[in-house]
């Protein structure tokens, strides 16, 4: 599966929350080595591969919706690189450096997952951008802290 994803690897336990035994593994050698150690923590859960965007923008989106229009009330690019924990990062609104094809992209994706989702209400989707490509990293059926930010702006 590395192989496959390419490397940098973000790897963990499948159980973990919150970051605990998370590690970057820029090579097979790294990986092996995480895979020993966790395997023999972990009594043998299953890790998890995700790519890693490395110097990678996080974006906020919220949006409303109810059930047949899609509002979206702000993007929100981080100041920081993808990856600093929400608690510990800032953003700005508007986005300063998204080109309009980029927020574009990002609009039409959020307008279509609340449509299909069916969900009534607010939505907080997390992406990250790297050279020009738009990945979605989260979907929230809830605010997020950056509701109040988006409200007040």
């Amino acid at each position: 599966k590395s192989v496959e994803i390419g490397f940098p690897l973000v790897v963990r336990p499948s159980y973990v929350l919150g970051g605990r035994a998370m590690e970057i593994v820029y090579d097979e050698q790294d990986l092996r080595r995480y895979m020993t150690d966790a395997v023999s923590a972990s009594n043998e859960a299953p890790v998890l591969l995700d790519r890693f965007l490395d110097n990678a923008l996080e974006v906020d989106v919220d949006a409303i919706c109810d059930g047949e229009q899609v509002i979206i009330g702000g993007i929100m690019e981080h100041i920081e690189q993808a990856g600093v924990h929400s608690g510990d990062s800032a953003c700005s609104l508007p986005a300063h450096s998204l080109t309009q094809e980029v927020q574009d992209v990002m609009r039409k994706q959020v307008t279509d997952m609340a449509l299909e989702l069916g969900g009534v209400g607010l939505m907080n989707t997390q992406f990250a951008v790297k050279d020009g490509k738009v990945y979605l990293c989260e979907v929230y059926p809830r605010a997020a802290r950056t509701g109040r930010f988006v409200s007040n702006a």
